[in-house]
C-alpha cells in the first residue's frame, strides 16, 4: 500500500482563523489553494494555482504571459505603474487601438506603416466639437516669448547626417508678451528650414496679422485665383500671367473712394489706361511729361493751366503741336482747331455753340510738294461761329469778309485809319 501525505484541511473560513507553525502548509478545501504558515499570521499566505482566482499584493512577476487581457476589479479602479515606478517601453500591435473614457469616446488607432489616428468616437452629443488635442504648459509665470506648445518634423534616421537630421518643420504657440488675468496673446509661430535648424518663415498675430519672414516672403496662389474678404471673396484676382484685376465697381469722387484707394504715392512702369473720368483734385496739381519732367502742365486755382518748358537753357519755349493722324489729307480738311465755348451758359440755345474758334486748314489736296495751309478765325454772332478771317498760307494774305470793316490803331488803342470792304490785303 502506498504511504499517502495529506496536510491539515479545511474550509476558508477554518484556514483564516488558525495559525500555523512556522513552515506548515494548510489546505483549502473551498478555493483549491494552499497556505504557508510562519507560525504567527492567522490564515497564512494562500499560494496561486492555475485554476484559481486570487489578488496578488505586492508581487514580482517576471516575464509573465497574459492569456487574455488584464482588467481592473472596477472602471478607474488601477493604474499601471506610478509616479515612483514607471514602466518602460509598451509594444502594441499593427491596427492596436488605445481608448480613453468610460464610453471610449476617444481613441487612438495605429494605422500600419503609417501612423496614428487620433479620433472623438463619439456619435452624438460632442455638438460638433470634434477630436481636441489640446498642449499645454506647467509654467506659472508666462512671459514674452514663452513656449507654449510645439509640433516638430523630423527625419533623425537620414543616413546623410548634419543638416538632414536636424529639425525640418515646426508649429509653435508663443506668447507675445506677459500672460495676465487680461491677457493671453498668442502667435502661431511657422517654421521651415533649408540648410539649417527649422526657423521661423511665417507668423500669424494675435490679432489675425499674417507676416511672412523668410528671404523671399512670397504668397502664391493658384493661376486665376482669388483674394478676398468674407463678404467679396473674389475681390482681387491674379490671372496666369500675373495680370491683377479688381472687381469691385464702386465710383470715385475723392482719393479716399473707389475700387481702389492708396495712401501715397504709386509707380507705374509701362502705359496707364483709364476707362472714364481722370481727375487731379488738388490745386496746382502737376502734369510732368519727358523722362526728365521738364515739360509740366500746372493748375492754376480758379483760373486755368500754365504749361511750361522747365528747362533753364537759352532758346527753350514751351511748344504745344497739334496733330491729325489722318493719312490722306484733302482741300478743307482740318487739321486742327482752338475752340471757344460757354457750354454752361444758362440761356442755352446759341449761348452754348462755339463762340470763337481758330483753325488750321487745309486750302488743297497733301502731297509730296504742297501742304498749303490756312488760318482761319471764326467768331459768332447768332450762330455757331463762322469763318469772318483768314491767313492763306499759299499767298501769305490776310482775308477778311467782304462786309469786314480792317482798323489800324495805334499802340494807345486809337484808329488811325478804317478800312471798308477789303477782301484781302
Amino acid at each position: 500500500m502506498p504511504t499517502v501525505l495529506q496536510f491539515r484541511r479545511g474550509t476558508t473560513s477554518q484556514n483564516n482563523s488558525f495559525t500555523g507553525a512556522i513552515g506548515e502548509i494548510t489546505y483549502d478545501t473551498e478555493a483549491d489553494t494552499l497556505r504557508v504558515h510562519d507560525g504567527s499570521t492567522a490564515g497564512g499566505f494562500p499560494m496561486v494555482t492555475a485554476g484559481s482566482t486570487a489578488t496578488l499584493t505586492n508581487k514580482t512577476l517576471t516575464s509573465p504571459v497574459i492569456g487574455t487581457s488584464i482588467v481592473p476589479s472596477s472602471a478607474d479602479g488601477a493604474a499601471i505603474g506610478s509616479a515612483s515606478a514607471e514602466f518602460s517601453d509598451l509594444f502594441l500591435a499593427d491596427g492596436s487601438v488605445i481608448s480613453m473614457g468610460n464610453d471610449q469616446d476617444v481613441t487612438l488607432t495605429h494605422v500600419a506603416d503609417t501612423g496614428l489616428i487620433f479620433k472623438n468616437a463619439s456619435t452624438t452629443g460632442n455638438s460638433g466639437v470634434g477630436a481636441v488635442f489640446t498642449f499645454q504648459t506647467g509654467d506659472t509665470d508666462i512671459a514674452s516669448g514663452n513656449v507654449l506648445g510645439h509640433i516638430k518634423f523630423q527625419a533623425p534616421d537620414e543616413n546623410t547626417g548634419t543638416d538632414s537630421i536636424l529639425v525640418a518643420a515646426g508649429i509653435s504657440a508663443v506668447s507675445e508678451g506677459d500672460f495676465s488675468s487680461s491677457n493671453n496673446a498668442t502667435k502661431l509661430s511657422f517654421q521651415t528650414a533649408a540648410s539649417a535648424a527649422a526657423a521661423e518663415t511665417m507668423a500669424l498675430s494675435s490679432v489675425g496679422v499674417l507676416t511672412l519672414n523668410g528671404s523671399s516672403g512670397s504668397i502664391v496662389i493658384p493661376d486665376a485665383g482669388t483674394i478676398g474678404s468674407a463678404s467679396d471673396t473674389n475681390a482681387i484676382g491674379i490671372s496666369s500671367g500675373g495680370v491683377v484685376s479688381i472687381t469691385a465697381t464702386t465710383a470715385s469722387t475723392n482719393s479716399t473712394t473707389g475700387a481702389l484707394t492708396v495712401g501715397g504715392g504709386a509707380g507705374i512702369a509701362a502705359d496707364l489706361s483709364v476707362g472714364d473720368d481722370l481727375r487731379l483734385i488738388s490745386d496746382s496739381a502737376v502734369l510732368s511729361f519727358g523722362a526728365d519732367s521738364e515739360i509740366t502742365v500746372t493748375h492754376e486755382a480758379d483760373v486755368g493751366l500754365k504749361f511750361k518748358h522747365s528747362a533753364t537753357a537759352d532758346d527753350k519755349p514751351i511748344v504745344l503741336t497739334l496733330q491729325t493722324g489722318e493719312t490722306d489729307m484733302a482741300a478743307d480738311d482740318v487739321l486742327g482747331a482752338i475752340r471757344f465755348q460757354a457750354p454752361d451758359e444758362g440761356t442755352g440755345t446759341d449761348a452754348i455753340l462755339t463762340a470763337a474758334a481758330i483753325e488750321a486748314v487745309a486750302e488743297g489736296d497733301f502731297s509730296a510738294t504742297s501742304n498749303a495751309t490756312k488760318i482761319s478765325f471764326k467768331c459768332g454772332n447768332s450762330e455757331a461761329a463762322t469763318e469772318k478771317a483768314k491767313i492763306v498760307g499759299s499767298t501769305g494774305k490776310f482775308h477778311a469778309t467782304p462786309d469786314s470793316i480792317l482798323l489800324i490803331k495805334n499802340s494807345s488803342g486809337s484808329t488811325l485809319k478804317t478800312v471798308n470792304g477789303h477782301a484781302a490785303i
